[in-house]
């Protein structure tokens, strides 16, 4: 009887701390899941898509900013750096992307530099950044 009363509140606290972990592992896995949906999007220049993961509630600049991105297609898109700046709140990443302008060719790269913050409501991590610096 005396072990299981000593037994009875170890597993509980067992219990709340794999609850914790399963939530961290869940926004990780969400932040997962949403950046390489991004990188994709970005990818294969589907910015419509890739709109869907900003934060940017402005319309009109974000259908001209689609409309300034569809001049470019990128080649590459490498992360390089990935920090968390708040647990399962924000994450900066560096991002390595090389592209070209549709009409010269020139292959450029940037580094862009993200920060990515998870939504409670929406359940996903959205970029508050915006859209890479393509010039």
């Amino acid at each position: 009887m005396m072990i299981h009363r000593m037994l009875l509140p170890a597993l509980f606290f067992c219990l709340i701390g794999a609850c914790g972990s399963l939530q961290i592992r869940d926004s990780m896995q969400a932040f997962d899941e949403a950046n390489r949906a991004y990188r994709q999007a970005i990818s294969w220049s589907e910015y419509v898509v890739a709109a869907t993961f900003l934060t940017t509630e402005n319309e009109d600049k974000l259908e001209a900013e689609i409309e300034h991105l569809n001049k470019f297609r990128v080649t590459a898109y490498e992360p390089r750096a990935l920090t968390v700046v708040e647990k399962d709140v924000r994450i900066r990443q560096i991002v390595k992307i090389s592209y070209f302008r549709k009409d010269d060719l020139v292959v450029k790269t940037i580094a862009d530099d993200q920060i990515w913050q998870y939504s409670p409501e929406k359940r996903t991590w959205l970029l508050t950044t915006g859209f890479p610096k393509l010039k």
